[in-house]
């Protein structure tokens, strides 16, 4: 489970390099009766009691801040296997560097969210699909998407483009670097086993590395391979509970926020942002674990998207991220494709919450 994890036990326990590691058994029959419609929420003082609350009185372990943890489990023979993977601080101390890296990701994500098609439109916020995708729902079409919705001219679409995938893989080498090799490796043998590409779009083709540009200075990767083909970038995004069906087993979905905030109460709407219990919102929960993972920026976590997860009610919570997972309707598109049907550019999105938010 910890193989090729960067361990320092003269480090504090919970921090990046010296988790908590926690055993913890998944309860499948803990949560609401049906997925369909449940809200989140971190607090019992809520505005809509419909409200499925995530707190230590329901049985949630809540992992603060502070503190980064290994939940697992073992299986029927004793085997150990990561559950989910919470790590804090993974751009380091305040530094300038620090800074400005987290400023051009939240300008990149800004421009995504501004410029590219909202996959999630009935959800909270927004969320920028870059990459592969498998078309529309009615179809079954593997190719890079059609995700602007702004008409750009072609430098500009490139350039923008080449901010996104630069997004991703930063996050997929942040993960190789200090994630269990058990879990990147599971990742990169499945794409090799099928031969899906790496991340990719309309205007830049597929290959090896990235560039990203700080203060007029460009930084350039070239041999580095670039993340998986399926990413997104969100702000203020939230999930009803649901589920995502996935060609890579286990915990393989990786997320990364870059910038979050709190508005003071006196600036949002819901009187539950002041409640001790209420940090704001748009924290992750994983159900069947009962793990709600408190948000912060420089917080990296791996989950199995299989299972039934979502994001806590925003209540005044403002969150960049970038992921990206592993959907099973992209990978069966991409199997027909393999076959002899066409590959192309297409509308659509991967599987996830918009449609199994509510079965």
């Amino acid at each position: 489970m910890l193989d090729g994890y960067p361990i320092d036990s003269e480090a504090p326990l919970g921090t990046l390099f010296n988790p908590r590691i926690i055993e913890r058994t998944r309860d499948f029959h803990f949560g609401p009766r049906t997925m369909k419609n449940t809200i989140l929420t971190d607090t019992r003082s809520r505005s809509d009691p419909r409200d499925f609350v995530c707190d230590a009185e329901a049985g949630f372990y809540r992992v603060p801040v502070t503190e980064s943890v290994i939940f697992f489990a073992k299986d029927k023979d004793g085997k150990v296997g990561a559950e989910l993977i919470v790590l804090r601080d993974v751009f380091g101390d305040s530094s300038p560097e620090r800074d400005k890296l987290l400023e051009w990701y939240q300008h990149t994500i800004e421009h995504a969210c501004a410029e590219r098609r909202d996959v999630r439109p009935n959800h909270p916020g927004h969320m920028a699909q870059v990459g592969y995708n498998a078309g529309p729902y009615h179809a079954r079409v593997f190719g890079t998407a059609k995700s602007y919705t702004k008409n750009l001219d072609e430098e500009t679409r490139t350039e923008h483009d080449l901010d996104a995938i630069a997004a991703i893989t930063i996050l997929w080498a942040l993960a190789k670097a200090l994630a269990p090799t058990d879990i990147t490796e599971a990742i990169e043998k499945t794409l090799a086993d099928s031969g899906m590409p790496r991340i990719a779009t309309r205007d830049v083709p597929p290959g090896t590395g990235y560039r990203i540009i700080l203060d007029g200075q460009t930084y350039l990767f070239p041999f580095f391979d670039r993340s998986p083909p399926e990413g997104y970038l969100t702000i203020d995004y939230s999930a009803s509970l649901h589920t995502d069906p996935a060609y890579v087993p286990g915990a393989c979905a990786i997320s990364l926020n870059v910038g979050r905030k709190v508005d003071a109460p006196e600036h949002t709407s819901s009187p539950a942002v002041s409640a001790p219990s209420m940090p704001g919102g748009g924290n992750f929960v994983d159900m069947s674990l009962r793990v709600v993972v408190e948000q912060a920026t420089g917080t990296l976590f791996i989950f199995d998207p299989t299972h039934k997860h979502g994001t806590t009610r925003l209540c005044g919570a403002h969150n960049y991220t970038a992921s990206f997972t592993f959907s099973q309707r992209i990978m069966e598109a991409f199997e027909k494709a393999k076959l002899g049907a066409q590959i192309e550019a297409g509308k659509g999105a991967g599987d996830g919450n918009f449609d199994f938010a509510n079965v």
